[in-house]
């Protein structure tokens, strides 16, 4: 009985202390950390603001900026596990041509900052439950971060 005991408390602890880790991007909706040209306090002003979730069955991402909604296709072709990184999932990432909504906001660089950022991206990586966009050349070790994203939940992100 105490080990069934201990096992659940295990379970409960690993659960309520994030103990999940995420391996891929489907799924998950990614909530916007840093990026270059937009201030921490923009991304944190909204919890659903800067955020993509991908659909692999349909291949669409889905997102928001810190005003519009968006939407399009992607193409996904995760690495096998390498020297290179032998703890993250990694792969090739590309953004078709993304749809917007049009509403007019105060701050709009910071959307557009953000969408010409995934218009840049070709490699992704997901370490110790973080996603990191890169841009540069996919077949060598010359990639520039772009921004990074943590997973969040959707009651997260529509709580503010």
């Amino acid at each position: 009985m105490k080990t069934y005991f201990a096992l659940f408390a295990l379970l409960v602890g690993m659960v309520s202390c994030g103990g999940h880790k995420t391996e891929s991007l489907d799924g998950t909706v990614w909530k916007l950390t840093a990026m270059e040209n937009i201030p921490e306090e923009a991304i944190a002003a909204e919890a659903d603001a800067f955020t993509l979730e991908f659909n692999a069955a349909d291949t669409v991402v889905y997102g928001r900026t810190n005003c519009n909604r968006f939407f399009g296709k992607y193409e996904d072709t995760k690495h096998p596990s390498s020297e290179r990184s032998p703890m993250a999932t990694t792969g090739e990432l590309h953004f078709g041509n993304l749809g917007a909504t049009r509403m007019m906001c105060p701050d709009m660089e910071y959307e557009t900052a953000f969408l010409q950022m995934l218009g840049q991206v070709n490699l992704y990586a997901i370490q110790d439950g973080e996603l990191t966009l890169y841009g540069g050349d996919s077949d060598s070790y010359e990639r520039k971060p772009l921004a990074t994203f943590r997973p969040t939940t959707l009651n997260e992100a529509n709580e503010n």
